[in-house]
């Protein structure tokens, strides 16, 4: 019989991973919601009008620089005419990366001279994993980042003159594919040159420290210009992804310390998302298989932890560091841990579980190899399973609530709105792609007006509406909650409601695995701006339902501002002190219905912080010593230098907001 080479071996993985990338595709349609976010800045570059979400504003609005790069090339390969077929032409190159992958961890484990059972458990495992093919296939990233994470791994345990040049073209393709990589640069290589096996590396760990220092050259000579030019054309080389999730993942680092110690433990106390490597993506909406769960947890517990095990082989141990640290990552630091993240440490599980089975099988006899084989038998049917159900959720997904839904309001409000008009929304892919319009999104990632106003007026999707004053609003009234909830006093006076876009009652009738998660994006509720929410005079920000004016309280003259609402004043330069007086109007709290009291709130910001400096809750029907106006005198803040300081004065109501007019001197500054 003709023997089978290595190269064939080869193109037939790269080939059979590219068919079921591209088969998945065809099955499910499936085109995942954040890659229009970045589509419309790469169609924007691709049609000559700058790498930018709004043509004219210089804003970083997307991530992966590979990933808006890559999709305008497509866009072009097209010649601009059809964003489907661009969309196509994306999803064979990404298909071509996942392939390019594989076949790499293919020819490592043939190097190490794994038995065929761990080669063939690991060609598998990952070719048919449900987050890497649809993430292959949906308009993300992620398989450039598996691919230069496998190219990684290579050039680490491929001996050769030029193996710094490698290492250093993985490193800085990971760079270019997420700004975060560093983070799995830093892990392989720890673990690789903690548990070194100089004959696979071809060093010991004094000389790999070198190997490490030219291959960081490298990296930095092939991704630096990009970090170059995105600080000239941007003026930051940070995107703003980052700085608008920055104040959600506020604090990771003192979770990361706090939890990293107790990993083993807080997997299976359901805290970590460690077994998400293992699992579909948003696996936590019901409902999926009931073994799913303690399996992926078992798997998770197993891979992080294999590296405190001597005997084991040093790749699988390096590659359980890289892992539990890489768990912990994700677990810890961001404030959401968004499903394209996994496939990454999936990557890395595989790899653990690959070597084990082939350290088990060689040191075992007979009746032990078929425990193991089992074992791996059951791990890699069950994934398949989770895949083809994930495959079934996916397809649902994009017929009812991308295509059928999400896709739809965007065009509606293409078709309704007025040039110049905004939008608000969390989500922000296909209404922002599909309307064109100037969007207000949840947190920010288009937007660095939102940004700037969660600094002014806080996180309250009410406040940060009414300092907007966006045209329009497409809220989901099953999700963050309809705008009644929100805030009643917008419903009742400045916004209607002029289209609701439902699917949920087709979504119900679904027999698909995790449905709760269609069920989140069935429902969606548009309004329309009928009545302004800002009231600004000269020197002052107002907003507010109601409008403003000016009375005379005493001796004072002070500035009504009804609650819920913001006056906001800047800083003079110099200035240490603040005081002036608050309080209510007399007939606020006199006659029928009477106001049943509100808090007054001071906030400082420069711009990158937001401090409170004094909050006093008021009832002046109940309590007697709250009538009149009081005053306050509160030290500010040092200010750094080129920053400028701005005060957000507050008022927030009690139970309800009838007569709750508040008021407000203008600050004094000392």
């Amino acid at each position: 019989m003709k023997r089978v080479t290595p190269r064939q071996v080869a193109v037939t993985v790269f080939t059979v991973t590219i068919l079921l990338a591209l088969g998945f595709a065809l099955y499910t349609g499936h085109v995942w919601e954040d890659y229009y976010i970045t589509f419309r800045s790469s169609r924007n570059l691709a049609t000559g009008h700058g790498l930018v979400f709004n043509q004219g504003d210089r804003l970083h609005t997307f991530t992966s620089p590979l990933g808006v790069l890559l999709p305008a090339l497509a866009s072009l390969l097209t010649g601009n005419t059809s964003d489907t077929a661009a969309l196509w032409v994306f999803r064979l190159m990404c298909s071509a990366a996942l392939g390019g992958a594989v076949v790499l961890l293919n020819e490592l484990v043939r190097q190490f001279h794994y038995p065929a059972i761990a080669a063939g458990f690991l060609v598998l495992y990952v070719a048919t994993d449900a987050k890497s093919l649809d993430f292959t296939i949906n308009g993300m990233e992620t398989a450039f980042m598996l691919l230069f994470l496998a190219y990684a791994w290579w050039a680490h345990y491929t001996p050769r003159p030029r193996q710094w040049l490698h290492l250093g073209g993985a490193w800085a393709g990971l760079m270019w594919t997420r700004p975060d990589s560093f983070i799995y640069i830093g892990l392989i290589a720890a673990g690789v040159w903690l548990f070194n096996d100089a004959t696979h590396t071809g060093y010991d760990r004094r000389q790999m420290l070198g190997l490490y220092i030219r291959a960081g050259l490298v990296t930095t000579l092939l991704y630096g210009p990009w970090l170059l030019w995105a600080t000239w054309y941007y003026g930051s080389p940070v995107p703003h992804t980052i700085v608008a999730k920055g104040a959600q993942s506020a604090g990771g680092g003192a979770r990361l310390l706090d939890g990293i110690w107790r990993m083993p433990w807080l997997i299976w106390e359901g805290r970590t998302a460690a077994e998400a490597a293992f699992l579909p993506s948003y696996y936590s909406f019901p409902s999926w298989p009931a073994w799913m769960l303690p399996l992926g947890r078992i798997l998770a517990t197993i891979c992080s932890v294999l590296w405190l095990i001597p005997r084991l082989k040093p790749e699988v141990r390096a590659a359980s560091l890289a892992y539990f640290g890489g768990a912990a990552y994700l677990s810890f630091v961001p404030y959401f841990p968004f499903p394209w993240y996994f496939p990454s440490t999936f990557l890395l599980a595989a790899l653990i579980l690959a070597g084990t089975i082939a350290q088990v099988w060689s040191d075992l006899r007979l009746w032990p190899r078929r425990a193991i084989g089992l074992g791996a038998g059951i791990i890699l049917a069950a994934s398949i399973v989770l895949t083809l159900q994930s495959a079934r959720q996916v397809r649902a997904q994009q017929t009812y609530i991308e295509t059928g839904n999400r896709k739809v309001i965007g065009e509606w409000l293409k078709a309704h709105a007025q040039p110049g008009d905004s939008v608000f929304m969390e989500p922000l892919g296909y209404i922002g792609y599909f309307s064109g319009l100037k969007t207000f999104d949840w947190p920010g990632m288009s937007s660095r007006e939102l940004v700037d106003a969660k600094l002014l007026v806080g996180t309250n999707w009410g406040a940060l509406i009414r300092y907007l004053q966006p045209n329009w609003l497409v809220l989901r009234p099953d999700g963050e909650g309809d705008l009644p909830k929100i805030s009643p006093d917008l419903a009742a006076s400045n916004y209607e409601l002029v289209r609701e876009f439902n699917r949920l009652d087709e979504v119900q009738q679904l027999d698909v695995p995790g449905r709760k998660l269609l069920e989140f994006d069935a429902r969606f509720r548009v309004y329309h701006l009928i009545k302004g929410t800002r009231h600004d005079v000269a020197g002052m920000e107002i907003a507010s339902p109601y409008g403003s004016s000016i009375r005379q309280i005493g001796a004072q003259q002070v500035r009504l501002v009804h609650a819920p609402g913001e006056m906001i004043v800047g800083v003079p330069a110099g200035r240490t002190e603040v005081s002036g007086y608050f309080g209510f109007p007399p007939d606020a709290y006199q006659g029928e219905s009477p106001t049943d009291g509100a808090t007054f709130r001071l906030f400082w910001s420069d711009g990158h912080d937001r401090l409170e400096l004094f909050s006093r809750p008021l009832d002046p029907a109940s309590r007697s010593a709250d009538r009149n106006l009081l005053s306050y005198t509160v030290p500010l803040p040092s200010l750094k230098p080129g920053r400028q300081a701005r005060l957000t004065f507050a008022t927030k109501p009690g139970g309800n907001s009838t007569k709750d007019w508040t008021c407000w001197s203008a600050p004094e500054f000392h």
